[in-house]
């Protein structure tokens, strides 16, 4: 995008906000919606065996996301904004930042270079779950994916809407031409889309050091560092909690069943994940308007804004809910291999699953803004304690029932938790009928409907998802 067309893009944004908010939220979808978009691909071209394998590497990626830079990006998220008014504080943050990802992913994946063979050893009970050379592309892929969020989210609290989709479509698109090639016309299975994703990565970090002259420097400043660490550490069991709650329960299975039966709740998870996509899209596109708006001192109409803004987080994820149980009950559409249909039995429960988890992403908003990441931490604790215990208890007899169910009670209750201190610490007045109500009678209306059409009358889910659509 040529620099003439990116100062009028930013233009267009700054006078009309909804634009931006639209850009961001359009643009923050399409990131993880890659998997998504290559799906029938990878359904037609990998067994489940393999998908279930490719699949673990993703989730062991996201592990890695959460550990290996620190999570530094996330106070990209606040910081940024205690230097406002002050630009070349903000890039001096960001370059400082930036660098030290750099330097912290390095040193891991050199140290995991060694120490990785025995930890995947560890971790799995299927031997085609090898670190070499699945598990260090992930790790790579993961470190370069970190290291790139903190310039990612500067661009959004700088609205600089031209330059940001400049980047990230870059990325997107190449992770999906490299992600083809490797696997259709090159047929280098699993580790070439792991290497395509690995790619496309490499290519758009050169982007942004071609960019943005400067951004690495070897002496960041180490007292904005230790800011930003007090903040970001205290976030991580947060944040592994979280993984725990939406990745963990594969692990599990993994252990308790074999690869086939991961690779059918991994694509039960996929299509079901699509609400946390429109969610953190959702979020992403309103959070430095909502954020800009908790930063000023109270004006007439902020709670308006703020209603606003929380209407969205919980009402456009649940437009989705409909859409993913007719795919999940056809899937069959998609692929011809037998096993993947077995998704249509589960996909209902696991939309409510993943549904509430949309009510504890907006109460952590509240929190993350007035830097509560130690009470975040606490209450993650107890989730964790509870979701392992429900883990344990039913995933070796229950299988894919038993990591729904488990998933169930911990989501619930971290809502609740969160819902509690967040209201204590940054009170936002609820319209109570939209955030609980509405969403608690449509999954009411809708486990109804299937028990009818299904269990019932004996009717088939593709004609049952159908008639809910």
């Amino acid at each position: 995008m040529p620099i003439p067309l990116i100062k009028k893009f930013n233009s267009a944004a700054e006078e009309q906000p909804l634009l931006g908010m639209l850009v961001y939220a359009f643009i923050g979808f399409l990131r993880p919606a890659i998997y998504i978009f290559l799906l029938p691909l990878y359904l037609n071209v990998f067994s489940e065996a393999e998908y279930g394998l490719y699949d673990l590497m993703i989730i062991i990626g996201y592990f890695v996301m959460v550990i290996i830079g620190l999570r530094l990006n996330a106070a990209m998220l606040t910081q940024y904004y205690d230097y406002q008014g002050a630009p070349e504080k903000q890039k001096h943050f960001l370059n400082s930042l930036f660098s030290f990802s750099l330097w912290v992913a390095g040193a891991f994946v050199l140290i995991s270079y060694f120490v990785g063979p025995a930890v995947f050893d560890f971790l799995f009970k299927s031997e085609d779950a090898s670190f070499f050379p699945y598990g260090f592309t992930i790790l790579c892929y993961a470190a370069l994916s970190e290291v790139n969020a903190c310039y990612f989210i500067y661009l959004k609290n700088e609205k600089n809407l031209g330059r940001y989709s400049l980047v990230v479509l870059t990325q997107i698109i190449l992770a999906i031409v490299f992600q083809f090639i490797f696997i259709i016309p090159l047929q280098a299975g699993v580790q070439g889309a792991l290497f395509g994703m690995l790619l496309a990565n490499v290519l758009t970090t050169l982007l942004i050091i071609l960019l943005e002259r400067g951004i690495i420097t070897f002496k960041p400043d180490m007292e904005m560092i230790k800011v930003a660490l007090r903040f970001s550490v205290n976030l991580i069991p947060y944040l592994l909690v979280y993984w725990f709650l939406s990745k963990g329960g594969k692990m599990f299975l993994e252990r308790y069943a074999d690869l086939a039966t991961v690779g059918i709740f991994a694509l039960l998870m996929t299509i079901a994940g699509v609400i946390i996509m429109i969610v953190e899209a959702v979020v992403n596109g309103v959070r430095p308007f909502l954020f800009e708006t908790f930063a000023k001192e109270k004006a007439v109409g902020d709670e308006d804004k703020i209603a606003l803004f929380t209407k969205l987080i919980i009402n456009i994820p649940l437009l989705a809910i409909p859409v993913i149980v007719l795919v999940g009950s056809n899937i069959n559409l998609i692929t011809t291999t037998e096993g993947y249909i077995a998704v249509g039995q589960y996909v209902t429960l696991a939309s409510l699953v993943v549904f509430i988890l949309v009510h504890g992403k907006l109460f952590y908003q509240q929190l993350i803004f007035v830097k509560k990441s130690n009470l975040v931490t606490r209450l993650s604790f107890v989730v964790l304690i509870v979701i392992a215990i429900g883990f344990y208890l039913l995933v070796p007899e229950y299988k894919i029932w038993g990591v729904l169910i488990a998933t169930l009670i911990a989501n619930a209750l971290m809502a609740v938790l969160f819902y509690f201190a967040a209201q204590k610490e940054y009170p936002v007045q609820y319209n109570m009928k939209y955030i609980l109500l509405v969403p608690a009678l449509i999954f009411i209306l809708l486990f109804l409907l299937e028990w009818f059409c299904v269990y019932s009358i004996g009717m088939s889910r593709a004609l049952f998802s159908i008639i809910q659509f």
